[in-house]
């Protein structure tokens, strides 16, 4: 009975271990360097090298601002007035991932003073954006976050990707399996990474986004139709986001209807109060700009959406009223182009280079307003 209470706690404690290796870090070298936590990594790596000794101002949020803000301009527009800004929006990023990295510039890079934050009405419609955020923030979080990252993604006992809320060990577990399965192509494309992008690139410089979308349109569901029609094997990916789009349009809460309720749904409920209590408690001299990013009209079918769009400013506005964020509604940007959008896209969610360029000129002197300048001024909360 002893030896077999031996083994137990020997196994206990190297469970223990293994987990205070990976949530220190350990993995991180070794994390798939194209996947959410990779993508983490390299980033934190970047905000970590010796390169980059100091940080004024940073952007947050998904791949829409990744991809639709013109991040050498804005950086060289800080450097104009002598201030540093990084990008560091990343695909998949929530709600979360923004706190996550708020606090963690609070502990790294305390001299931050701002933030763009740049999502979209889509992002106000829950708290949390699925278990695979959760390898978006593996690399910054610390135990003290839990709670925080609880509260996006609730643990529940059926679900093993769940369990990475409280366990790094859980966290990196698919991705020790793949290493596991293939330790030769992971060493390999490692070392391709490494010589990709220097931090600089990475802090400072725009993704690739070529194309655009003219050929199907986004501003109705019969792009989609005419996709469905087509057999080129390259808009096979345009074709699943295809099945998105549908499934965001066909059907959904009203939720102009829901706001109308009294008491106001949980779920509603639960996600304003999350969002209003981290952009109040942010740890940044100057209000943040929260950015609602450009939003193709072929996502904003239906009644319900447009609900949507009413519940996103009824969640930030009183903020902005109140002075503790500065707002802009960009979601309808590109509406009115005569090609409804088309030329400034290169998928259903992305801005190509030129609709990043046009964006960005037009956001550009709000940032320097809001953020760079000496002072603040009033917020601006729709495009012109």
């Amino acid at each position: 009975m002893r030896a077999i209470l031996l083994k137990l706690l020997a196994a206990a404690a190297l469970l223990a271990l293994a987990e205070a290796a990976f949530r220190a870090g350990l993995w991180e070298p070794l994390a798939k360097p194209d996947s959410h936590a990779g993508t983490s990594v390299r980033l934190k790596r970047a905000l970590t090298d010796p390169a980059v000794p100091r940080i004024d101002f940073v952007t947050l949020g998904s791949s829409r601002p990744e991809y639709g803000l013109d991040h050498e301009k804005i950086a060289a527009a800080a450097r104009e007035r002598g201030l540093v800004h990084a990008n560091l929006s990343m695909p998949g990023s929530h709600w979360m991932t923004v706190g996550i990295l708020g606090e963690w510039l609070a502990r790294r890079h305390p001299e931050t003073r701002g933030a763009v934050i740049g999502l979209s009405i889509q992002d106000l419609a829950w708290a949390g954006n699925g278990d695979y955020e959760l390898g978006i923030v593996q690399p910054f979080h610390r135990l003290a976050d839990i709670p925080w990252i609880e509260k996006h993604v609730p643990f529940q006992r059926g679900d093993l990707e769940s369990y990475g809320v409280y366990s790094a060990l859980f966290a990196w577990r698919q991705d020790i399996r793949n290493f596991i399965a293939s330790p030769r192509a992971r060493l390999k494309s490692l070392r391709w990474w490494r010589t990709q992008k220097t931090p600089q690139d990475l802090l400072f410089g725009n993704p690739q986004s070529q194309g655009d979308m003219c050929a199907v349109g986004i501003d109705t569901l019969a792009a989609c139709d005419r996709l469905d029609a087509s057999t080129d094997p390259q808009l096979a990916g345009l074709k699943r986001q295809c099945t998105e789009v549908r499934a965001a349009v066909s059907g959904g809460p009203d939720y102009a209807a829901l706001m109308r309720q009294v008491p106001l749904p949980d779920a509603l409920d639960a996600t304003r109060t999350l969002v209003r209590g981290q952009l109040e408690a942010s740890h940044w001299s100057r209000p943040p700009l929260v950015v609602l990013m450009p939003v193709p009209r072929i996502w904003r079918q239906g009644e319900h959406m447009r609900g949507l769009h009413q519940w996103a400013l009824a969640v930030l506005k009183p903020l902005a009223d109140a002075g503790r964020i500065h707002l802009v509604d960009a979601t309808e940007f590109f509406d009115s182009d005569a090609d409804g959008g088309c030329s400034a896209f290169f998928d259903f969610y992305h801005q190509n280079a030129l609709g990043r360029d046009r964006f960005t000129q037009w956001l550009l002197p709000t940032i320097e307003e809001r953020l760079f300048a000496p002072a603040a001024t009033p917020s601006r909360s729709a495009p012109p």
